[in-house]
């Protein structure tokens, strides 16, 4: 036992480091990950407060087109008054299927639906389809008013009513209901809040410990001598496993304590730590096994990367209404402890469940235990075979062939920013970072954004989602479903905003790389030079202006495009502003990926024009996947593309083109109210719609005027024009 002791010690008191200089790295991945987490969290929060202490109570409207006297009648005669809870806007139409009309009056007025009466009697609806709550709008409050109609013309004329009484149900449609702070709210922080802090600060406590105690041993060359001492196989991996776990308790302590200060959460508090303590054990267990298969800390914790996503995925999924996390997922692991915290906080605890999940929790971290102890046996995990003279003639060796590649890859065939690589270009490694790195993280980030707005409605936009993502079978319908739930998702601030967070965060990553990995100025590595920044960014904004603009004007006066109306509702104003934070981000986030960071140094490596056709078409295919995609929005994006790249190779920075991207995305978007990359700004100043002589060749269809002849003659005279404007540059920098 007092190996055992020793042992435990030892782990418990691991600083974390093993030695290792780059070991940091995973820990800064894993807190940048939190980070997020938390921040997105943080925004569903607000959301939630802005329910529970700023209520919205302008009346919802409604636009009913050739209404009869007899339903006008029976509005103007509803009790309470209608006008408290909804504004109803009346007019004429000759027209029961002009859907794009109907779609421009509702944009114009801030309406929810409008309702059509034809000559024939019959009633249709319509409501626009970017927002999942007015299709509830239209169930909740449009049908039980034509129900209640129905039911005031049968008793009109005589007739047995059959459709049942729903006057009352109506008016509390209509009206705002009263919103009142209650225990309601507590229980609501215990399932979403504190579980998810228990489990982060286990995770992280768990990773910075338990990959440097047996890992970190092995970088050092001293779990060989640990190996070679009498101490049981068993006893050295349990020994780390509770050392491990004891410092996993303390944050867990930490985040108790201040819970006996509310009343509601005193009872549950010790259960709750029982629960995080079985669970602790657990993480303990797996992240020893993940130590024990790892030559390195490095390596440990980048292998323990995918659990902490794995429990965090399981953290945002248990952050929905606690009714539809019961059942099945309080018996088993993960799952079972997140919903068992909130309901040991909230005095709700299912006594079976919390066996259960225990019990499968605690199985798991016996079989890890074993599989520990049995590849510590195998030689081949643990001690190495080569003596500390071979490794160093191996060491030298690739050293030198190292340095054979440097010399090689390591002289710059074309200057972009006046970038000078500081590291080998080699080819394989150096073009797979390349063709990645945009990918993975646009991926992580864009999948994350997607987290509040999801949520924010106590999980009724992931319902829907998932009920969408059900009749999905095969490549055509994902690709589908996805497209509807981004156009459903670009109507609500929170996920603007948290694209904005993300792309913010994509931003910082590069400036840390390049600054602090890279050690390499902004100016030179990413084109972001500190002077002039201001005029620069005008110019660039004054750019975009003139290109988008210019396709407007294009479609206006060929007839393809006519403006139907202009303004915005101020009920549209924070989704307004929430696009001009995101293309803000968006455009100088997009720019640095593939202007500012790709270009320059696929130039260094292969030339000026290979970098900008491999920068030019990978920005085309991220767009790829976006509604209405079609060869000419592939020809279209590549000739923008070489649009930005040239401007920024001729003015040696990309503050122009970072503005010149936003502003050509706003402008489209939120200026001229066309679509962006199949992608609806769904609030403008100029409200446009189709002409009668439309052709989708010109005006790009639903990709919009990106995926259209106009774009493209735009283009290629902007590509001339600055090839004539930097003519003299152009021989100055390729003598």
């Amino acid at each position: 036992m007092r190996a055992f002791w020793a042992i435990a010690k030892r782990a418990f008191r691991s600083s974390g480091s093993g030695g290792a200089k780059a070991s940091a790295h995973a820990g800064l991945a894993m807190g940048l990950s939190a980070l997020v987490v938390f921040c997105l969290i943080a925004a569903i929060w607000v959301s939630l407060a802005k329910q529970y202490f700023f209520f919205d109570n302008s009346p919802d409207k409604i636009i009913i087109l050739n209404a009869p006297d007899t339903l006008i009648e029976y509005l103007e005669g509803m009790p309470q008054g209608s006008e408290k809870g909804m504004e109803i806007i009346y007019d004429d139409h000759p027209y029961v299927f002009d859907v794009a009309t109907f779609s421009s009056l509702m944009k114009q007025h801030g309406a929810r639906a409008t309702i059509v009466f034809d000559n024939d009697g019959d009633v249709l609806t319509f409501y626009p389809a970017d927002d999942l709550d007015n299709h509830d709008f239209k169930e909740d409050v449009i049908k039980p008013m034509l129900e209640d109609y129905t039911e005031h013309l049968s008793k009109m004329k005589g007739l047995p009513v059959d459709v049942p009484a729903a006057t009352e149900r109506f008016i509390q449609g209509m009206e705002n209901p009263d919103r009142t702070y209650s225990k309601s709210f507590f229980d609501t922080i215990a399932f979403m809040f504190i579980p998810l802090f228990y489990f982060i600060a286990a995770l992280y406590s768990s990773m910075m410990k338990g990959t440097n105690v047996i890992a970190g041993s092995k970088e050092q060359n001293t779990f060989a001598a640990i190996l070679m001492t009498p101490v049981p196989r068993r006893q050295i991996i349990l020994g780390n496993i509770f050392g491990v776990w004891m410092s996993e308790m303390i944050p867990a302590l930490v985040i108790s304590l201040p819970l006996f200060c509310i009343p509601s959460y005193r009872n549950g508090v010790c259960l709750a730590y029982l629960i995080m303590a079985i669970l602790s054990v657990f993480i303990a267990s797996l992240v020893i096994l993940i130590s024990v298969l790892s030559s390195n800390v490095i390596t440990a914790q980048t292998a323990f990367l995918p659990v902490f996503f794995v429990f965090v995925a399981v953290c945002i999924s248990g952050i929905q209404n606690p009714e539809d996390f019961t059942g099945i997922y309080e018996y088993i692991p993960l799952y079972g402890q997140y919903m068992g915290i909130g309901k040991a906080l909230t005095s709700d605890v299912n006594i079976a469940a919390f066996l259960c999940s225990s019990f499968l929790t605690l199985l798991l971290a016996f079989i890890c235990i074993m599989v520990s102890i049995k590849l510590l046996y195998s030689e081949r995990f643990t001690v190495s075979v080569l003596s500390a003279t071979d490794k160093e003639l191996i060491r030298a060796r690739k050293q030198a062939k190292a340095d054979a590649r440097r010399k090689r890859f390591t002289t710059a065939r074309t200057s972009v920013f006046g970038y000078k690589p500081r590291s080998s270009l080699n080819g394989v490694s150096f073009s797979l970072s390349q063709l990645l790195r945009p990918l993975v993280l646009l991926s992580v980030f864009q999948l994350i954004a997607m987290i509040p707005p999801l949520l924010m409605t106590n999980g009724e936009y992931l319902t829907n989602v998932i009920a969408s993502l059900k009749a999905v079978k095969n490549v055509p319908d994902i690709v589908s479903s996805g497209s509807k739930i981004i156009v459903v998702l670009m109507s609500t601030p929170a996920f603007l905003l948290s694209m904005a967070l993300g792309y913010i965060l994509i931003d910082a990553y590069y400036c840390a790389r390049v600054r602090f990995i890279e050690r390499t100025s902004l100016a030179s590595g990413l084109g972001l030079p500190r002077e002039k920044i201001l005029r620069r960014y005008l110019t660039g904004m004054a750019t975009g202006l003139v290109l988008m603009g210019s396709v407007f004007t294009i479609l206006l006066l060929s007839g393809q495009i006519r403006v139907a109306g202009f303004g915005i509702e101020p009920a549209n104003l924070p989704l307004f502003f929430s696009f001009i934070v995101m293309w803000i981000f968006q455009g100088a986030c997009e720019e640095i990926m593939f202007r500012g960071y790709m270009m320059p140094r696929v130039a260094a490596r292969y030339g000026l024009i290979p970098a900008i056709a491999v920068s030019s078409l990978l920005f085309c295919l991220f767009h790829g996947l976006n509604p209405g995609f079609t060869v000419l929005a592939l020809i279209n994006l590549i000739l923008v593309s070489v649009l930005f790249a040239l401007i920024a190779y001729f003015t040696d920075n990309i503050w122009i083109v970072c503005a010149a991207h936003t502003m050509w995305n706003f402008t489209q978007g939120n200026v001229f109210g066309l679509e962006v990359s199949g992608n609806s700004g769904n609030v403008s100043l100029i409200h446009t719609v189709l002409g009668d002589r439309a052709d989708a060749t010109m005006t790009g269809g639903t990709f919009g005027p990106e995926g259209g002849l106009a774009v493209t003659v735009v283009t290629l005279i902007a590509i001339m024009a600055v090839l004539v404007i930097f003519r003299r540059r152009i021989n100055r920098k390729n003598p």
